[in-house]
């Protein structure tokens, strides 16, 4: 569109100019308009749009199904607000011209107003300015002719009440409608302002919990007494009388909204019909109404009550909302719990005779993690008169008497609205205090911690000295007792992450209080701290996604998957300490050999805050599983991210055995289930495909990794190739393809009918006439699945029964005269490629498991896209079994050993030749010509043992895999106990 745009409009349009400034809007394209003088110009943007309406006669609602079809369809508000902008503009366009002049004059005012601000914090639409004015002329007035000043005066007295606002329409969706009713009494329940769009009922224009209501409220507040509000004999303009606006008698236009008795909240009735006001035009509003005091800003004891149960019964695609609505902290209190605790600081500075050096805020308020409601933050006080972590108990009982003292005495309410005081002192080392609002179950408790600024100042990216952390070990300091020196370190690693898994940390927090609440109900071993459940949500998202726009659903259900593994749990960062100073490794290390869960604080390595009972939050995070928040539309479980908990490179080398047992290796009773299936599947393929037809299936064999025996645990991929009597050569395998599929799919599903099956077995939808797939999933293990692809193959090998003879050498000059590409007909030796595998060492397979494993992290994670591909995983396989043998075949190995081996190899890609001659052999002339071929093309060469045609290190990024081998070689699970590398075996990068 923008190469059509630009070209188009050159030297096309007299006086205006076409300009792309920066494209900051997903999904949208924008350009400028500009006039010659470059003092007026137009923004117009290109929306591509789904037609969800079609063509619309005057006057004719919607039908219903259009707006079932997107509140099904899992949309953010407003996401696809683009494809009833026919309706949005309608709505307004119709109206009087005197109404769009008092428009003009009110967005007039928010930009002369607002310019600067808006860059600074978040204001509300203008668009959510244009409905608030047409509310107001529809209920004060609804003439065409009427006074300006009246109608500004009203809307800017509505500004004010903007925490009464609830303002909505049923012009264009219909309350009959139960999906739409039931939608919008959950959207009319959202902290007000609500403002809905009149064409799209997910879009709340006003968003109380977005925008900052509040700053315009202020500004409006002020520009009530401006001349332009004063009749010619001065007294003042009068707002328009309607229900729920400002009264002519009221000199304040902040006064509360009032209602009449036949204007219920839902709250009230239960029905939305008792809400609904009829005016003209057939539109129907609602008018603002006033907060009930019970439902203010409420702290998280009381959600656990209220909707942390219900957060169980929200759709998995409403979590965002659901977050945005009642979760993240009241702007306003946050500002001013930011003010109160400012003053705190210019307190201690001025008054104390222990003056700190620096201040630093932590806790989850400094950390940008606190939940509406109650909060904890913490003050550390770093104080020139300690100088190491010892100084800190001999002298800190003092400190904090004075700091108490000082604060009782100097303390005058500097922050309207909050109070302090001092609650029961139960935490040692600290003065705890407590900022309690107005409203109802809101406070901030305040942790004063005086400290040893033991890392003091840091500049970006630069992690502490070595030597802070061995003066930490030397003082004793265990379980992060000297916790609070490290605040800032803390604060900061969390402090960066992205918006969305900051959401999503509140929205684990909210469940983990809900949990809590259970607990001191039934009193029992303590949690782990919220922190933990921070730290592991983090850990998730690292591991499992790292992009900053994710699915809530998943990754909620990816923690609590990992809240169910906590006996497995091994998570800790090296962001501030790593294991190349000794004392550090030795430390990191013997804290890797205690129990699990093990959960390292990023900052403190002392500090397991993984420590508690998880046995209570297990449970719980089971049952969630099962409800709608981790639902899909269809009622299938929300995917996790693919996560394990504990991290590869973090494994200790002696413990690399113990982590293919416990992660790697598949559930032996799903691969009985599997196995038994396919053999069910095979069967019945052979006995009744092509039954009335001349072509026969000659066998079916089973490839892929689950045939080979190195399947990894979780989703895996597998093979089932059907060799058919039609197929007499290698070069007829693509005949009739589309009917050979179609018949294999139509007895698949006449398999899957007629046969009983212990897991749930799917065939694929997509209807491609060259490719069938199916997957067999775990009915109990909903992360244990095998995909399969069904591939139709001419059988070039014949019957081979166990140990027979290799093929004979006409099967390979018949493949070298017939092929054109690489390991075009590799299916047809399928039962050489398993065989090949599956009669090596358990051990060796095992170590297979452990590279792929490696590689598909590297595969997930580090491959750019766009950047080419890796080397096919096959031949990662036949690298693995290449180093066993070279380095003495020994079936029991040390695992670190083999794997350090398979790693060093890859960075030797460049000399890399390996072949076997198993099953073709160079005595015959022409495979010994083509053979002499292949070996002589630039390296990585990797020759598949079953068909020499197949090079697998052929055309692939080498580069990037070898960066990455580079990397784990000095990783803590190819490190021995003393910090060396472990020695791979001696093994030469060509045969």
């Amino acid at each position: 569109m923008q190469g059509l745009l630009d070209a188009w409009c050159r030297d096309r349009i007299l006086g205006l100019r076409l300009q792309f400034p920066e494209q900051n809007t997903p999904g949208v394209l924008w350009f400028q308009l500009v006039s010659e003088d470059l003092e007026n110009w137009m923004d117009v943007k290109l929306v591509p749009a789904f037609d969800a309406l079609g063509t619309l006669s005057p006057g004719i609602k919607p039908k219903p199904e259009v707006y079932a079809t997107l509140l099904n369809s899992g949309c953010q508000g407003g996401e696809h607000a683009a494809c009833f902008a026919e309706l949005r503009r309608n709505f307004v366009n119709t109206r009087p011209v005197k109404l769009k002049n008092l428009i003009l004059l009110v967005k007039h005012w928010f930009r002369q107003a607002f310019q600067e601000e808006a860059q600074s914090r978040p204001l509300p639409p203008v668009y959510a300015l244009e409905l608030l004015t047409i509310f107001a002329w529809e209920r004060g007035c609804g003439k065409d002719a009427f006074s300006l000043a009246q109608g500004f005066r009203s809307v800017l007295g509505l500004i004010q009440q903007y925490q009464g606002l609830r303002v909505f329409w049923t012009v264009n969706y219909s309350l009959e409608d139960p999906t739409v009713g039931d939608f919008l009494r959950r959207q009319l329940e959202r902290p007000r302002p609500v403002i809905l769009d009149p064409a799209d009922p997910t879009w709340d224009v006003g968003s109380g919990t977005a925008w900052h209501w509040d700053v315009l409220a202020q500004e409006a507040r002020t520009c009530c007494h401006h001349p332009c509000f004063l009749e010619a004999a001065g007294s003042p303009v009068q707002p328009w009388e309607g229900l729920g606006l400002p009264r002519a008698e009221c000199s304040d236009l902040g006064h509360c909204v009032l209602r009449d008795s036949d204007q219920e909240t839902p709250e009230d009735s239960r029905s939305l019909d008792d809400t609904e006001c009829h005016w003209a035009g057939d539109s129907r509003t609602v008018s603002p109404a006033p907060e009930p005091a019970a439902a203010a800003s409420t702290a998280p004891s009381a959600l656990g009550a209220a909707s942390a149960s219900a957060l169980a019964q929200v759709p998995a695609r409403e979590l965002d909302r659901f977050i945005q609505d009642h979760l993240q902290p009241n702007p306003r209190l946050q500002e001013q719990a930011k003010r109160a605790i400012e003053v705190l600081q210019r307190c201690l500075h001025k008054n104390c005779t222990y003056r700190p050096s620096r201040v630093i805020k932590g806790g989850s308020f400094g950390r940008g993690t606190n939940l509406r409601g109650g909060c904890d933050a913490e003050l550390i006080l770093f104080l020139n008169c300690f100088t190491n972590f010892e100084d800190q108990e001999r002298h800190r009982g003092e400190i904090i008497k004075e700091i108490r003292t000082q604060l009782a005495s100097g303390w005058q309410d500097p922050v309207p609205g909050l109070r302090l005081t001092f609650p029961e002192q139960n935490t040692p080392g600290a003065l705890q205090v407590q900022l309690v609002s107005a409203a109802p179950e809101t406070w901030v408790n305040v942790s004063l911690l005086p400290a040893f600024d033991a890392v003091g100042q840091l500049g970006a990216d630069t992690k502490p000295q070595p030597q802070v952390y061995t003066a930490l070990f030397n003082s004793g300091g265990h379980d992060g007792k000297h916790a609070a020196c490290f605040a800032e370190l803390r604060r900061n690693f969390v402090n960066t992450r992205p918006a969305k898994l900051k959401n999503l940390i509140l929205l684990v927090k909210h469940w983990y209080h809900h949990v809590a609440a259970q607990n001191q109900e039934q009193p029992g071993p303590s949690l782990p701290p919220a922190y933990a459940l921070e730290l592991l949500t983090i850990f998730a998202w690292e591991q499992g996604c790292k992009n900053h726009s994710f699915n809530m659903a998943q990754g909620l259900r990816t923690v609590l998957g990992l809240v169910q593994q906590y006996q497995d749990l091994c998570v800790y960062w090296t962001d501030n300490y790593g294991t190349e100073d000794p004392a550090l490794r030795t430390h990191l290390l013997g804290q890797l050999r205690k129990p699990r869960p093990l959960i390292l604080d990023p900052a403190d390595p002392t500090w397991n805050v993984g420590q508690g009972s998880w046995e209570l939050l297990a449970q719980n995070a089971v049952a969630l599983e099962t409800q709608a928040c981790c639902m899909s539309g269809d009622r299938t479980p929300v995917s996790p991210w693919d996560v394990l908990p504990a991290l590869l490179h973090q494994t200790p080398a002696r413990d690399l055995d113990k982590f293919i047992s416990r992660f790697l290796q598949p559930n032996r009773h799903f691969l009985a289930q599997v196995n038994k299936a396919v053999n069910t599947i095979c069967s019945f393929l052979r006995e009744n495909c092509f039954r009335n037809s001349p072509i026969k299936v000659l066998k079916v064999v089973k490839g892929g990794s689950s045939a080979k025996g190195t399947a990894l645990r979780g989703r895996s991929d597998a093979d089932i190739v059907v060799f058919l009597s039609c197929f007499t050569q290698f070069t007829e395998q693509g005949n009739k393809r589309a009917e050979i599929i179609s018949e294999i799919r139509a007895q698949l599903e006449a398999c899957q009918q007629e046969q009983q099956f212990e897991v749930k077995f799917e065939i694929s939808k997509w209807e491609n006439p060259r490719v069938l797939s199916f997957s067999l999933t775990s009915q109990t293990m909903l992360d244990h699945s095998v995909d399969f692809d069904v591939l139709p193959a001419f059988d070039a090998l014949g019957q081979l029964g166990a140990g027979s003879r290799p093929p004979h050498a006409q099967v390979y000059r018949d493949l070298i005269r017939s092929y054109h590409c690489a390991g075009e007909f590799s299916t047809c030796f399928t039962e050489l490629q398993r065989d090949f595998i599956v009669s090596r060492p358990t051990k060796l397979k095992s170590l297979i498991r452990l590279v792929k494993y490696w590689y598909r992290q590297v595969q997930g994670h580090k491959m750019p896209k766009g950047k080419g591909s890796l080397p096919p995983q096959h031949g990662l396989e036949l690298l693995t079994v290449y180093a066993w043998e070279q380095g003495g075949q020994d079936p029991q190995f040390g695992m670190a050993e083999g794997f350090r081996t398979v790693l060093e190899l890859i960075t030797q890609y460049r000399q890399l030749r390996v072949y076997w001659t198993v099953n073709y052999s160079a005595e015959d002339e022409t495979i010994r010509d083509f053979l002499r071929q292949q070996l002589q093309k630039p390296r990585p060469i990797i020759l598949d043992p079953a068909d020499p045609t197949g090079n697998l290190g052929h055309s692939a990024r080498w580069d990037l895999l070898a960066k990455e081998a580079e990397d784990s070689m000095s990783a803590l699970c190819c490190t021995d106990r003393d910090g060396t590398a472990i020695r791979p075996w001696p093994v030469r990068a060509a045969v």
